[in-house]
């Protein structure tokens, strides 16, 4: 397990600290989700960067890269949005949607509500590479019927993701850009441009610092758990082969001695 620390003035908009921390802002989420998503937001509640998810003490939780909720004219709730960026295929990412998916609706109902209170959702990945391998750029996936893909489950549940590599190959602009933004680190329209913006102020703001570091502190002492972790399991798996071989060996010879009396 390596530790690549990146210098924190070189930190990039793919760095999942610093995307979490631009898009915390809704003047940067309200165009991009209207772009990619090719709908209108009437408004964003503000991001939640890193938002945390615990269902119970001996449940798996959840980390968003961000979460945002859209509401309407008199502050209603209309529909969620979970923006992760994932640089590394982990083989696991359509699950890890489906995680996420589940963790996303258990927090929005309250004890004793209805179902029909579950509202628009959707779960936007960005990545570098085709983790599906079908050689897209954008592949948009919801719930249909296997038999008539025509019928929809209606769930309202919607999984997006966005191949940000792929970026030459997406014929509509306002989403090629954000994606060739991500890809090259050059902006090239008024969207990409505020966003790297900020990604030069939190590269030089002071708080900002102190916060990475103490993140990336606590990174590098889980790593080094993880490593010891490994480690002692290692050793403990040496030590029991070697005791296996050692009475592997003695049972060989006790074998050896019977046979040469004539017992077996």
């Amino acid at each position: 397990m390596s530790k690549k620390n990146i210098p924190f003035e070189q930190l990039p908009i793919t760095d999942r600290f610093m995307f979490a921390m631009v898009f915390s802002h809704k003047e940067i989420a309200k165009p991009f989700l209207e772009a990619i998503l090719g709908i209108k937001i009437h408004e964003l509640k503000d991001p939640e960067p890193e938002k945390t998810i615990e269902v119970s003490p001996v449940s798996k939780g959840i980390r968003y890269d961000v979460f945002v909720k859209e509401t309407g004219p008199n502050g209603e709730s209309i529909r969620s949005f979970d923006i992760e960026l994932q640089m590394e295929n982990t083989d696991n990412i359509p699950k890890r949607t489906r995680f996420y998916q589940a963790m996303c609706d258990s927090d929005a109902l309250l004890k004793g509500e209805k179902y029909y209170n579950l509202k628009e959702l959707y779960i936007i990945f960005i990545c570098p590479d085709d983790i599906f391998k079908q050689g897209r750029a954008v592949y948009r996936f919801k719930n249909l019927d296997v038999d008539n893909p025509k019928i929809e489950m209606g769930d309202q549940c919607f999984k997006n993701y966005y191949i940000f590599n792929k970026y030459r190959e997406i014929a509509e602009k306002s989403i090629r850009d954000y994606l060739e933004y991500f890809a090259t680190k050059k902006p090239i329209s008024p969207e990409t441009r505020e966003i790297d913006r900020f990604v030069k102020w939190y590269q030089t703001d002071s708080n900002t610092r102190i916060r990475y570091m103490t993140l990336q502190q606590e990174i590098d002492i889980a790593i080094d758990k993880a490593e010891t972790r490994a480690a002692e399991a290692e050793a403990r798996t040496a030590k029991a082969e070697a005791r296996i071989a050692e009475l592997e060996a003695r049972a060989n010879e006790m074998e050896k001695k019977l046979r040469e009396h004539g017992l077996l």
